[in-house]
């Protein structure tokens, strides 16, 4: 008995030495992060940007949020609606954030009180205000798609587009398209039995539905199997960096900067001095005779 005490208590790991490992930081915040809370944009409709600056200057986020809040409280309907933050962003537009334990829909059935309420505390309360959900977008392309051109039919349309897509495509007609499908290039250039990509894009709010479809591999529409993937955007090189740097060659020049023509004429005389320099001594005098 005293044995088997002894052989038992062996087994038992040190403290401090056990299988379980210490939780890493990272594993910690992923599984405190929050939820995004939705948000409302909203815009000054015809507006310019000084009167977008005036408005911000004259207006703190903080009191908008008590302008906000005084309107729903004073509305039965919207009484458990509460904003806990609103900021400005750099276009002019005003970005409203619900409070907690509150869904996007309950926060877009107030819209009309909190757009009433900013409008009347702007310094031009005439000025028309446009709001919208603060929802993320994904962007898919899909590729080899027939664009149906031939002598007498033009390309298919984005409608057109839209419908088969839905039509085809189950988990497609339960999206909220926010731009209806495009061709990446203008339909016009487009020849006969061609195929081209489209591209399409819808709410997102945390990139998910997006993963999923591309997860699926293929689209069906007009009779064919099309590939998707994420759309990326690519970046725009500027020419002005493959000038060349020397003392012959063009030099980048900004914009609206005219070039003297006296460096033009300096630059073209040097290039010609250096030119009799690199000639053998032959050549030289036959290109001074």
């Amino acid at each position: 008995m005293g044995a088997g005490a002894e052989k038992q208590k062996a087994q038992v790991p040190p403290q401090g030495k056990g299988t379980t490992h210490p939780t890493s930081y990272a594993a910690v915040t992923t599984a405190l992060r929050l939820p995004v809370r939705a948000s409302l944009v909203v815009s000054l409709s015809h507006s310019t940007a000084s009167i977008h600056l005036c408005i911000q200057a004259s207006l703190a986020p903080a009191s908008l949020v008590t302008v906000c809040n005084d309107a729903l409280v004073k509305t039965p309907r919207h009484a458990n609606v509460w904003i806990s933050a609103a900021r400005w962003t750099p276009k002019g537009n005003l970005v409203v954030i619900r409070g907690p334990a509150m869904s996007i829909a309950q926060l877009k059935d107030a819209t009309h009180v909190l757009t009433t309420a900013i409008q009347f505390t702007l310094p031009e309360p005439m000025t028309s205000l446009a709001s919208q959900a603060n929802v993320k977008w994904s962007k898919l392309l899909i590729n080899m798609v027939p664009t149906g051109v031939d002598e007498k039919t033009p390309a298919h349309s984005s409608t057109a587009c839209q419908h088969t897509l839905a039509l085809d495509n189950p988990s497609y007609g339960h999206l909220t398209i926010t731009q209806l499908p495009s061709w990446v290039h203008s339909p016009f250039s487009y020849t006969p039995s061609s195929y081209l990509s489209l591209i399409v894009t819808f709410e997102d709010p945390d990139g998910s539905i997006a993963s999923s479809i591309v997860a699926t591999k293929w689209l069906y529409l007009f009779s064919m199997q099309a590939t998707i993937k994420r759309w990326k955007q690519k970046p725009r090189i500027s020419r002005q960096s493959f000038m060349g740097q020397g003392p012959c060659s063009p030099q980048a020049v900004p914009l609206g900067v005219a070039t003297p023509a006296a460096d033009n004429a300096t630059a073209s005389s040097s290039c010609r001095q250096l030119t009799p320099a690199l000639q053998g001594p032959g050549k030289q005098k036959h290109a001074q005779g």
